[in-house]
Order: structure tokens, then C-alpha cells, then sequence
């Protein structure tokens, strides 16, 4: 999974990577995990569907949890190992990008206890920063169709 940093690309495995099973994550990964609510908007504010978003957690004992999907609320729900604390990508056809921006998602800072659920997590999704680094972006912002069934406030 390629993972760009400003306008310079790295594969993920250079640029982070899951930790190695050892004792210390095995230890960690036997606690009731967190659970962590959120959305990912635009700059604009709007709900950003179909995009991936993971949490990076800063020590390097605690094991990763896999990637959500948001919906067409832009909501998400990650299980994280806990406790631990966590920054934050986004992913689109699994390429991530990591921007200087204070508002990127990797400057983001949470902690989690175990089975604790910690809500309101508000990320953003910075859709002009992504056109000018990355190769695989959505041409817009990625959302669900307009019809009643989404996005109407019938």
C-alpha cells in the first residue's frame, strides 16, 4: 500500500509498518479493544464515503487493527487495541497521503482504554492537498448518489 508524503511516495512498509509479534503485543492484544467512532468530512464539511481509514498507534508494541470503509455519512467504527493511543490515515484504493496540513488526519492524537468507546472523532479529508500528490485520488470528493435513500433531507 503506497503511502505519500507531501509530493514524495514511500510504500507503506518503508513508511510504517505493523509491528512484529512479541510478547509486548501479545500482551496488548489480549485487552477488550477500544472502540472508536467517527466521520470524515471534507474542508467544506461534507460526509466523504468509500474511503478507508485506519488507526496508527504511536507505540510500537500495540497491533494494528485492520482498515474500515466510511458509509455515506462519512461515519466510521474502528476496533483498536487498547490501551494505546492512536494518529490516523486515510486511504483511497489503498493509497494514503500524509500532508503538512495541521488538519491531516495523522496529526490527529487519541487514546483509548480498554473496552472503552470514545465518539465524536472528527477527521478531515483533504481532497485538494491528495489531487496535487497522488496518482490513484478520487476526481471528487467521494460521496453517494443524492437520492432519498442518502443524502435528501426529505
Amino acid at each position: 500500500m503506497p503511502v505519500l508524503l507531501g509530493l514524495y511516495a514511500c510504500v507503506a512498509s518503508a513508511c510504517v509498518t505493523a509491528p512484529k509479534q512479541t510478547e509486548a503485543t501479545r500482551r496488548v492484544a489480549a485487552n477488550p479493544p477500544a472502540i472508536l467512532e467517527g466521520r470524515v468530512r471534507d474542508a467544506e464539511g461534507h460526509p466523504v464515503a468509500g474511503i478507508g481509514v485506519r488507526g496508527i498507534p504511536a507505540a510500537k508494541d500495540v497491533p494494528w487493527s485492520p482498515v474500515v470503509e466510511t458509509g455515506c455519512d462519512g461515519r466510521f467504527r474502528l476496533s483498536l487495541a487498547a490501551p494505546a493511543t492512536y494518529s490516523f490515515v486515510l486511504l483511497w484504493r489503498g493509497t494514503g497521503v500524509l500532508t503538512p496540513d495541521p488538519r491531516d488526519p495523522s496529526r490527529e492524537s487519541v487514546s483509548v482504554a480498554p473496552a472503552a468507546t470514545v465518539a465524536g472523532v472528527e477527521l478531515v479529508f483533504l481532497a485538494d492537498e491528495w489531487r496535487e500528490a497522488a496518482v490513484a485520488v478520487p476526481a471528487t470528493t467521494p460521496s453517494c448518489p443524492e437520492t432519498p435513500a442518502y443524502n435528501s433531507p426529505r
